[in-house]
């Protein structure tokens, strides 16, 4: 089974200082590599893909965080399409190398002083439009079984992070609007990231400094039948071209707290988490962040209709806790 191929949206690219940090030089009023001129989004999600048992590092080409359903139990994975066809990836085993390819100045713009860092300095950021030298991280709600079962749409909720700077994802909103931060690992935990069901969009993720980052993750939804889904792993980066990628296999998590706190001490002792998952219960938050400029979009068309991008909010879920079966 395969889901719908998806259309892409196109969307005007204004000349601000976000063009600086994701290395976009288009002209304003003229379609982004976000829209239709971008092949890369169109695409189709078929449901016998596999799930890939090796560990992996990654350093280039298109990789979606997204919810699948593996042997009847609801899981988050890494799509990796650099082979054909594509193959799903446990998080948890798979390293993203952010290369010093992906090293760009900061903006001098009042606009990113959310990030943290001084205009000038040089960060490393996983650009919302593909490069062809960086890996491109985004995240689909298109697996067939996914589509079929969740009731409108998944939340992707961040619960910490572990690494020696900040972490932001965030995508250009409006024309020369300002940006819409989703994630912002200087902020209270948890963080919510609202994904409509068969959708399929990339933002752009911020490192501050080289080195190695373990983000503590779940996904969740609420399904047809009723019932609540929910899974809880972690996300690893190596960035910068010096960082071992082994080394964030290796990286254990430090236990981050559930309720709603500042992000945790990155010099903090390592010491190992047991991620959960759970079905039942649980409010759903909602974050919405896809309209914008530059904004990697696909909405697929469902009952005649587009399903339109919902308006980004943080809503604190109550936590819950039920060890996974493979203990991470």
């Amino acid at each position: 089974m395969t889901t719908p191929r998806s259309r892409a949206r196109a969307v005007p690219l204004a000349l601000t200082a976000v063009a600086a940090l994701v290395a976009l030089a288009v002209a304003p009023g003229t379609a982004s590599a976000a829209g239709d001129q971008d092949p890369a989004l169109d695409q189709e999600v078929d449901g016998g893909e596999v799930t890939a048992t090796e560990q992996s590092a990654i350093g280039t080409g298109h990789v979606d965080l997204g919810p699948r359903f593996v042997d009847g139990r609801w899981r988050l994975q890494a799509r990796d399409d650099r082979a054909v066809p594509a193959v799903w990836r446990d998080p948890a085993g798979t390293v993203l190398q952010v290369v010093d390819a992906a090293a760009l100045p900061v903006p001098d713009s009042a606009d990113y002083a959310f990030l943290g860092a001084e205009p000038g300095d040089t960060v490393h950021v996983v650009p919302q439009t593909q490069a062809s030298d960086v890996v491109w991280l985004g995240w689909n709600t298109q697996d067939p079984e996914v589509v079929e079962r969740i009731d409108r749409g998944a939340t992707l909720s961040l619960h910490g992070v572990q690494g020696p700077g900040d972490v932001v994802v965030f995508l250009q909103e409006g024309v020369a609007g300002a940006p819409n931060v989703l994630w912002d690992s200087a902020q209270a935990f948890p963080q919510d990231l609202w994904m409509d069901v068969n959708t399929h969009v990339h933002a752009n993720w911020v490192f501050t400094e080289p080195g190695v980052y373990v983000l503590d993750v779940d996904v969740h939804a609420d399904l047809v039948d009723g019932t609540r889904a929910t899974d809880r792993t972690v996300l690893r980066f190596a960035v910068g071209d010096a960082t071992d990628p082994q080394a964030a296999l290796d990286a254990a998590l430090v236990s981050t707290p559930d309720a709603t706190t500042a992000a945790p001490d990155a010099d903090a002792d390592p010491a190992a988490a047991a991620p959960e998952e759970q079905t039942g219960g649980v409010p759903a938050g909602v974050v919405g962040a896809l309209a914008g400029v530059g904004v990697a979009v696909v909405v697929v068309l469902v009952g005649g209709g587009a399903l339109a991008a919902r308006r980004r909010r943080a809503l604190v879920d109550a936590e819950y806790a039920e060890p996974r079966e493979d203990g991470r």
